[in-house]
């Protein structure tokens, strides 16, 4: 499984729940902004494409990602199955939108695709069926989905072939023929359906194909504006509320001796790359502290005592032979100290119903569900305290 997106020669922790997906054929994106490269259509839903680093290139490797305004696809490089220590968190930005370009008049009421509509002026697209193009605004879109089984729909006249339920809520599918106002010829059969919102209405086009519209097609706007007696039948669009955040606990994952364990990740001030500690210097303290130690470390100025997470938990030592490297935390606290460990996972944001709490002051303050598998929450300063 992979942990981390390599992208413009960083690494980027995964956030939970990142889902790898084929990459897959780039359309333009409708009113780019800094940042997005275009839009694809992944499981019939249409979802923007953005890099993690705005001006880079992207690449092959997409994952699926929640982002602040929905779900949206990061592109990279390469997608690395263990992260390094120096990786960053995947942040998914917020979609910025450039101002929407004035219409064009069409024949008629309505608008038209701009005439000199370009990558960044794109604002609708064209479902292809039986020989029409059947051109809607992009704002007026939803998703598109797999034809589902169409069911009757009584007394809705001549402009609905029938009802249906997609992405979890009824609509109602219009017949091409009726919108594009001209009779369809042979061709391939439908596969998928067009889902849009008109007037508050849910409505749905079946089609084979989608692409970007050309410049100066007409909409289908003054159709519908003309026709709102007969899509009377149309359910109302449903307006949800947005979900209630899960609250996550921020976790740093390392494993010593075999075991994986965490930390909070406010309990460490940072995460060394992997080195050799220097021997620690002759003759002990007076209560003893310095045989614990296995090195020192500088950090920032500081020479940091080093202490083996393997040992503190009672397994084999990170630090077994002279001269080994490893990578080491520096652990939060008013005497700074650095543990070696033998790897850094990275951070996890781990929800709160998957975290148990173990009961006392000992070194494992909560037990969480990760990877189907128990992982220790331990205590910093316990880690960190000499005996």
């Amino acid at each position: 499984m992979a942990e981390a997106l390599l992208a413009g020669g960083r690494a980027f922790l995964l956030p939970p729940g990142a889902q790898p997906v084929e990459a897959q054929r780039l359309r333009p994106a409708p009113l780019a902004g800094a940042g997005l490269l275009g839009i694809a259509v992944i499981g019939g839903q249409a979802l923007p494409v953005m890099a993690p680093i705005p001006g880079q290139p992207g690449g092959e490797a997409w994952v699926v990602v929640e982002g602040p305004g929905g779900r949206l696809v990061m592109a990279g490089e390469a997608l690395l199955a263990e992260a390094p220590a120096e990786a960053v968190p995947l942040l998914a930005p917020r979609l910025a939108a450039r101002p929407v370009p004035a219409a064009e008049p069409a024949s008629g009421t309505g608008w038209a695709v701009p005439a000199r509509a370009g990558r960044a002026r794109l604002v609708a697209m064209a479902a292809e069926i039986g020989g029409l193009r059947l051109v809607l605004p992009f704002a007026a879109l939803e998703r598109v989905v797999p034809l589902p089984e169409l069911r009757p729909a009584p007394g809705a006249g001549p402009a609905a072939l029938g009802y249906a339920v997609a992405a979890g809520a009824p609509v109602m599918v219009l017949d091409p023929a009726w919108a594009g106002d001209a009779p369809l010829a042979e061709g391939p059969d439908p596969g998928l359906l067009v889902l849009f919102r008109h007037a508050g209405r849910r409505l749905g086009l079946p089609c084979h194909r989608i692409e970007p519209a050309r410049p100066g097609e007409a909409t289908l706007v003054a159709r519908l504006d003309a026709a709102m007696a007969e899509l009377a039948a149309a359910p109302m669009g449903q307006v949800l509320a947005p979900p209630v955040p899960e609250p996550v606990r921020a976790l740093l994952v390392c494993a010593a001796g075999g075991q994986a364990f965490a930390l909070p990740v406010e309990e460490v001030q940072a995460v060394i790359p992997p080195i050799a500690p220097s021997p620690a210097p002759a003759g002990g303290e007076s209560d003893g502290r310095l045989a614990a130690f296995r090195g020192v470390a500088a950090h920032r100025g500081e020479v940091l005592p080093v202490l083996d997470a393997g040992e503190r938990l009672g397994l084999a030592a990170v630090l077994a032979t002279p001269g080994a490297e490893a990578p080491l935390l520096r652990l939060a606290g008013a005497r700074p100290v650095a543990l070696a460990v033998s790897v850094v996972t990275g951070l996890r944001r781990i929800p709160e119903r998957l975290i148990a709490a173990v009961a006392g002051d000992g070194l494992v303050s909560a037990i969480a569900e990760f990877q189907d598998a128990p992982l220790p929450i331990c205590r910093a300063s316990i880690l960190g305290a000499a005996r």
